[in-house]
């Protein structure tokens, strides 16, 4: 029985020692942090956030396209890279029953010959996948392949660049850098956008 006690205060005593040791050096400790998912009844291990790193603020001027990944009405994903057509892309945010987003979109269907280079990116909310097909039965956007693309957002680039104030909104990036040039909230006339279209 004494050499149990004995053993157990050793071996307290070497965790004691090792771990001031690790203080001394400045080792820091990485434990994983529990992050919940989108996926339901599910969690993932995941680093800790690095306290020191600095947080892109993608709703400002010149900021650069985050990288994203969204999902066709034919659920093919679209990437960044798969926009990049020489011209400005025209990235709108939209709810598809809403009418100011038909309106706009019916603004540059009837404005298409406009988009030589720019090409358009509808994306809507995961939640509103249901109404993608009311959407496109009342606009018929898949008429133009090669300059419209509607997409669900399936990695949340809507929380990354979305201001939350009204929508539709309109935010054009340049074509090169893929940085945000200018950001349109609501409505907003062929008139205003066409210096940004290629």
């Amino acid at each position: 029985m004494k050499y149990n006690v004995l053993l157990i205060a050793c071996l307290f005593g070497l965790a004691l020692v090792s771990f001031g040791q690790k203080k001394k050096k400045g080792v820091k400790e990485s434990y994983p942090v529990l992050s919940n998912l989108t996926i339901p009844g599910t969690a993932f291990l995941r680093p800790a956030p690095d306290k020191d790193a600095v947080a892109m603020d993608y709703k400002q001027l010149k900021a650069p396209l985050p990288q994203f990944s969204v999902i066709n009405y034919e659920n093919k994903n679209i990437t960044e890279e798969l926009c990049q057509s020489g011209g400005n892309l025209v990235l709108m945010m939209f709810n598809p029953t809403c009418e100011h987003c038909e309106e706009e979109t019916r603004a540059f269907m009837s404005n298409i010959f406009l988009f030589k280079k720019s090409k358009i990116l509808l994306v809507a909310a995961s939640v509103q996948t249901p109404n993608l097909g009311y959407f496109e039965s009342t606009l018929k956007c898949s008429q133009y392949p090669s300059t419209i693309t509607v997409a669900i957002d399936s990695a949340h680039l809507i929380d990354k660049i979305f201001t939350y104030k009204t929508l539709p909104q309109i935010n054009i990036y340049e074509a090169k850098s893929m940085r945000l040039l200018k950001t349109f909230e609501g409505f907003t006339p062929i008139d205003s956008l066409k210096k940004y279209i290629d």
